[in-house]
């Protein structure tokens, strides 16, 4: 079981007091009415999808609020864990789609704003969450979006003594199986890095999910001969 699974678990045990929040005037009544309605649906994906059913653009105008206003490490954390919650499901997806649609804003330009900060959970939530919207199956990450994204992750790989490093593979396993990505990820030098990576010692755990990506990587002929030089 990874670092951030773990520490997860422990987080969305540990309720948020969104009262205190209200009272202080840190968010809306319409956020707090809807943050404490899907907080109580949680652990209950069917009344957790009919709200995000009948509620979905109030349900991405929340959480990006809250996640735009609230400073508070462990909140954004229990935020992000909802959302990775929600996105198991890949139709729900579509929430932050149609509402960034809708808005004429990028899906992308929240989350990726989200790496910067500080706190290891926060980061590597956001980045699996990325993950997630990324290969829904419509509209691709691209352009300097996406090359920030697998810089990021390129970056996070060689950080020394990085024990987020079974999510950041994690991210990479789901991604590099779109074979768009897999260009991208090439034109960061990500090849490199994985192999790096995997000659400096990382447990099996690791290793596997790294080879993992080579491989898959090989999927795309082009991709494979350059590897094969």
């Amino acid at each position: 079981m990874s670092t951030l699974v773990v520490q997860a678990a422990e987080i969305k045990a540990q309720k948020v007091n969104w009262q205190s929040y209200l009272q202080s005037q840190m968010i809306s009544q319409e956020d707090y009415n809807f943050i404490l309605a899907y907080d109580n649906a949680v652990g209950n994906p069917e009344k957790r999808n009919a709200i995000l059913r009948e509620h979905g653009h109030q349900c991405a105008k929340t959480f990006l609020n809250l996640l735009g206003h609230i400073c508070k490490d462990q909140t954004i954390q229990y935020l992000l864990i909802l959302i990775e919650d929600m996105l198991t499901e890949k139709e729900n997806c579509r929430v932050f789609r149609d509402y960034a649609k809708k808005k004429r804003e990028s899906v992308w330009a929240p989350f990726l704003n989200l790496l910067n900060r500080p706190d290891d959970i926060s980061v590597n939530l956001t980045a699996w969450i990325l993950a997630r919207l990324a290969c829904d199956g419509r509209q691709l990450m691209d352009g300097g979006d996406l090359q920030f994204y697998f810089t990021w992750l390129k970056d996070q790989l060689k950080r020394p003594n990085n024990q987020y490093i079974p999510t950041i593979a994690r991210c990479l396993q789901l991604l590099l199986r779109v074979d768009e990505y897999r260009h991208a990820f090439l034109r960061v030098d990500g090849v490199s890095t994985l192999l790096s990576v995997l000659s400096s010692g990382v447990n099996f755990q690791c290793q596997y999910q790294l080879v993992f990506c080579l491989w898959v990587l090989t999927f795309n002929s082009d991709i494979a001969e350059k590897m094969g030089k």
